[in-house]
């Protein structure tokens, strides 16, 4: 398994997302969530109404490591 190092601001949109399933992206979060396309945690959705990047979600892989990625081992 390949190591995956984040800046503090992907991570920080990560643990917020994992803790509150809050999945609002806006120009504040949008480049840690490119981040998070790029280290192949999560990948892109575009939407009818708000265009490319509407939405984020998680890549199987990145669901499967998300307590190891945000520093919690007692996360499934």
């Amino acid at each position: 398994m390949q190591t995956i190092n984040l800046s503090d601001a992907a991570l920080a949109v990560l643990r917020h997302r994992l803790a509150t399933r809050d999945n609002r992206v806006d120009d504040s979060n949008r480049e840690a969530y490119r981040e998070l396309v790029r280290a192949g945690i999560m990948f892109p959705v575009s939407g009818f109404v708000n265009g490319p990047e509407a939405s984020f979600r998680f890549t199987d892989e990145g669901w499967a490591r998300r307590g190891e990625l945000i520093g919690d081992d007692s996360r499934p």
